[in-house]
């Protein structure tokens, strides 16, 4: 799963970005939650694309009993095995990301790690990933099967900060200005649970991806 990126250096300047990013792990281990109904095959409202399987299903798959594992391959595994591999798929270009499922009193999250994808005309979620940082979304089940994937997103974050109401190490860089968090993963889940019980309006509302399966059974 280890991947050399190539990445044009004019991408980088051409692409803005609205989802906050962060260098650590929004998730403590001891709250990874794995939910099966996120499995299979989705279409997006923004026509993209989602394949969503289990790690340990596709590790199992992939790794035969004779095969020698190294220390790195059991860390990894140990790592992810609750989590899932997402193939994201827009204009025919593909990203590949490690999705940790965590919970945040009682609602789902995904903890969402880019791992590969194709440097040419990149897609616009994988773009907003370049440096390989960690992005938090919270997931919605809809009572139609859909999902509602929803990104934490700089436009309700960034004001915070303006307006001192949070304390999170961070840094703002880049010809975007980009917000990139620095804290440690313990104040950033912290964090995420005042978020998510705040009173802010539309706190949820700009980066939402809803998604239909494609793959349901009638």
């Amino acid at each position: 799963m280890k991947a050399k990126l190539f990445i044009p250096l004019l991408a980088i300047f051409l692409l803005s970005s609205c989802i906050v990013k962060s260098l650590h792990p929004f998730y403590p281990k001891n709250k990874v939650s794995f939910n099966e109904k996120l499995v299979g095959t989705w279409q997006d409202s923004k026509k993209g694309k989602w394949e969503i399987v289990s790690f340990k299903t596709e590790w199992l798959k992939e790794t035969k009993p004779s095969t020698k594992l190294t220390k790195e391959d059991k860390e990894e595994y140990e790592n992810y095995k609750d989590g899932y591999i997402i193939n994201y798929i827009k204009k025919e270009k593909e990203g590949l990301f490690i999705a940790m499922p965590f919970e945040v009193d009682g609602d789902l999250f995904l903890d969402l790690t880019p791992f590969y994808y194709e440097s040419d005309d990149l897609n616009g979620l994988v773009a907003q990933h370049l440096f390989k940082t960690h992005s938090a979304a919270k997931i919605e089940f809809q009572d139609n099967g859909g999902v509602h994937i929803k990104f934490l997103s700089e436009e309700k974050v960034k004001p915070l900060f303006t307006n001192n109401q949070i304390r999170l190490k961070h840094e703002q860089s880049g010809v975007d200005d980009d917000l990139l968090l620095t804290s440690k993963t313990e104040e950033l889940y912290e964090f995420l649970k005042k978020f998510n019980s705040s009173d802010i309006e539309g706190r949820w509302d700009e980066d939402v991806y809803k998604l239909s399966k494609l793959d349901a059974k009638p």
